[in-house]
């Protein structure tokens, strides 16, 4: 179980987030960056192709805007959904206005078997932006294909088919790695 299908661990969350809401805690902010750190950059890490520099930058950035717009957050969903779909505009932001500057292949990712993390890089660079981010929401995050919905902000229906779709092409890529 996820800490964070813990009903106490929610009304923890809740609690922290009322705080930060009614009176700027920063204390109370800097315990749910602990919380979600790590997740969101693993989660900005596979965005950005494995450069953890830059993903380090991004979510960075996207707790400096979750912090300044905590007062939108309505609580309806989860802090988790609302901070990554934060995460994922602030990446798609940075593409617009910066030129990649590594090509995925060369990006190293600390791994006890880098040649599976190449692998997986490459893999991940045949699917488009869309498909890349909804697949590592499923697939590494693990949220449920509403959360995906909710998070990016796109019909229920069509983040199915897109998730179906990467698989298909992720599955196609493997089995012709699998051939060479």
């Amino acid at each position: 179980m996820k800490k964070t299908d813990n009903p106490s661990a929610r009304i923890g969350e809740w609690l922290l987030i009322r705080q930060v809401k009614h009176s700027g805690s920063r204390a109370a902010f800097g315990r749910l960056v602990e919380e979600y750190h790590a997740p969101l950059r693993r989660y900005l890490t596979h965005l950005t192709g494995g450069d953890r520099f830059r993903a380090d930058d991004l979510a960075q950035e996207a707790f400096i805007k979750a912090f300044t717009s905590i007062r939108q957050f309505s609580g309806m969903g989860s802090f988790r959904a609302w901070l990554f779909r934060i995460a994922y505009r602030t990446f798609l932001d940075s593409r617009r206005s910066q030129h990649p500057t590594v090509a995925i292949e060369t990006v190293e990712i600390g791994s006890e078997n880098p040649a599976e993390i190449a692998i997986l890089q490459r893999a991940l660079a045949c699917l488009d932006d869309t498909e890349r981010n909804l697949i590592l929401l499923s697939a590494v995050e693990q949220l449920s294909h509403s959360q995906i919905a909710r998070t990016v902000e796109m019909p229920l229906g069509t983040v199915k088919s897109i998730v179906a779709r990467a698989k298909a092409k992720l599955r196609e890529y493997l089995k012709n790695e699998e051939t060479l």
